[in-house]
């Protein structure tokens, strides 16, 4: 019996699967345009991108600069009107960047290593400040070195 079985649940399966390619040929092949899928919507546009001056930010502790944080930010927009206003509005992005970064960087243990995402929050935070949720995609750190300071 079991031989049996065997051999008719795969001559079963390759009729099945005879049947419907058969079917498929046959009578789907040439069906109504409308059965088709529609056409996918088309891709958005290409999010511009504004790159921001290097930004150096001294890390000053008991009046002393103990280090240097250098950034390289560029802003990813949705469109070419996104772009136009973080030009028209990028000296007010820079001096809430640098308040922002100070700020991070007087609470920042100096022995620890900078906290990307944080620091990626904040700036997001300003960017969406000054251009909006809608133009706005993302803040792209290119960049971030740390130098000693004496």
């Amino acid at each position: 019996m079991k031989k049996i079985l065997l051999i008719v649940i795969p001559v079963l399966l390759l009729f099945g699967s005879a049947g419907g390619a058969a079917y498929y040929w046959f009578f789907l092949k040439d069906a109504d345009p409308e059965m088709a899928e529609p056409e996918p919507p088309p891709p958005p546009p290409d999010p511009e991108l504004v790159p921001m001056d290097s930004l150096t930010i001294p890390v000053i502790r008991q009046g002393t600069i103990k280090k240097y944080i250098l950034l390289k930010i560029t802003l990813q927009l949705a469109d070419q009107d996104g772009k136009d206003l973080a030009l028209k509005v990028m000296p007010r992005i820079k001096d809430e960047t640098y308040r922002a970064l100070h700020a991070y960087f007087a609470a920042a243990p100096l022995d620890e290593p900078i906290s990307i995402v944080a620091m990626k929050r904040r700036l997001r935070k300003v960017a969406e400040k000054n251009l909006g949720s809608e133009n706005l995609v993302d803040v792209l750190i290119e960049g971030i070195y740390e130098k000693r300071g004496g």
